[in-house]
């Protein structure tokens, strides 16, 4: 009977649902990059990996900020009146639609401006300019996402993460068979016109279901658009929204450098490029695959914080700090020694590279740290402490840079696994030494 209640607790369902989807999604995106990987091979990787920050850039300005407060403002709502969550997700749209529409606007009419002057790469035109087109559509996508985070029902934005991969992975596919049989080479611009087409499948998807659901609601939904909202989501949002800014900056920063300080290492320019699309397109997305676990769980840690903040109950919330904690570093250690003992094996099998098994080996012993961490901040989110985790990845990333500009060209690309594991443990200890009141309480 226990076990029966323990099951039908929404974290626990929401928890496995966004697992089982991300680790899904993960294993497809996983052999979708061994796929690009025999097509564009290392450099083609390496240049579709320089459009990275300039999408993580617009995607914090347009909906990241919003995506958490939506979801943290829908958790705290009253359930008897089931239209104020509702007012927080319209607004929201309103607002990252809006903020989405310009940033598209900009990036797609001053691409050859951001790719020659700022990425230093002018094969990125085309990539940026379809790219374009995709923001509204995932910004209208994250902001369902939060509100279904908010309501603990996993399932929209679990099904939307498998139909966004799934649709992009087909999409690039044919449009590869389609080449092939025409004897044409195949383009880097592929990869953007799935991303965009997975876009489009994933948004309306959510949209048909926050549709069907949205009707069940109190209240006119002309009404549901508020100023009051929009204020209260602006504040929560702003602070986490310029966090993602400035990291997505500096990030950028980052990547832009690393091919050069590659190059004052001794490197050519094909062959920094190269291996920047090893670790882009190969030894990081592989780290990164056990991260479903503790990607699904910090969605749903974040509305659970809320709520027993809002209750004050302390205790919950340290026990599920502890938890966290645990289990995380466990799981992080158990991938350190999986990742080191086959590296030589997933670098030769999977990606033909002997320079991905040693970025695979560098990287194993990230695991620990890096998974904690991302489970840690949304536990700060939920507390509403946005502020500081902002100013935490701040100090955490100029770390990081730091060790590009400075160790790298002195030797090597091992400085810059130096600076990701150092900065890892950096954020780890700050983020733990700000939660120490309810980890001494437990």
């Amino acid at each position: 009977m226990q076990l029966r209640k323990y099951l039908k607790n929404p974290i626990v369902t929401g928890t496995f649902l966004l697992t089982f989807a991300g680790l899904v999604t993960k294993l497809i995106g996983f052999f979708y990059r061994i796929f690009l990987s025999r097509i564009f091979h290392e450099e083609g990787l390496g240049v579709i990996g320089l459009i990275a920050p300039v999408m993580v850039l617009v995607h914090s300005v347009c909906a990241g900020g919003l995506q958490n407060a939506i979801t943290r403002f829908v958790a705290a709502s009253k359930k008897e009146k089931a239209s104020e969550g509702y007012g927080y997700l319209f607004t929201g749209i309103v607002i990252s639609v809006l903020l989405s529409a310009v940033m598209s606007y900009a990036v797609f009419h001053h691409a050859s401006f951001i790719a020659r002057t700022v990425i230093g790469e002018p094969r990125c035109i085309p990539l940026l300019q379809i790219s374009a087109l995709s923001f509204p559509l995932a910004s209208l996508h994250c902001c369902i996402n939060g509100f279904f985070y908010g309501r603990k029902q996993a399932a929209v934005p679990a099904l939307s993460m498998l139909i966004e991969q799934l649709t992009r992975v087909i999409t690039v596919y044919l449009l590869y068979a389609a080449f092939l049989k025409l004897g044409a080479r195949p383009s880097l611009s592929f990869t953007c016109i799935g991303m965009l087409i997975g876009e489009f499948a994933s948004a309306g998807f959510s949209c048909l279901v926050l549709l069907a659901r949205s009707r069940k609601a109190s209240g006119k939904h002309s009404r549901l658009l508020s100023l009051q909202k929009g204020q209260a989501l602006f504040v929560m949002a702003l602070p986490l929204s310029m966090n993602r800014i400035c990291i997505s900056l500096l990030s950028s920063i980052e990547t832009i450098q690393l091919p050069k300080k590659l190059v004052a290492s001794g490197l050519t320019s094909a062959n920094a490029l190269s291996l920047y699309g090893i670790f882009s397109g190969m030894a990081f997305p592989l780290i990164m695959f056990p991260s479903a676990l503790t990607g699904a769980a910090a969605s749903l840690l974040l509305p659970t914080v809320s709520e027993a903040q809002a209750s004050g109950n302390d205790r919950r919330i340290s026990r599920t700090i502890g938890l966290t904690i645990g289990i995380c570093f466990l799981l992080g250690v158990f991938c350190m020694l999986f990742f080191l003992v086959f590296a030589d094996f997933l670098g030769s099998f999977l990606f033909h590279s002997r320079d991905a098994a040693s970025q695979i080996r560098s990287l194993a012993f990230v695991c620990p740290f890096l998974y904690l961490s991302g489970t840690l901040s949304s536990i700060l989110h939920g507390l509403g402490r946005t502020g500081i985790t902002f100013v935490f990845n701040l100090l955490t990333i100029l770390l990081r840079l730091g060790f590009v500009l400075f160790a790298v060209p002195a030797i090597g690309f091992s400085g810059y696994f130096y600076g990701i594991l150092c900065s890892q443990i950096f954020l780890d200890l700050l983020i733990i030494l700000a939660l120490k009141r309810y980890i001494i309480y437990n």
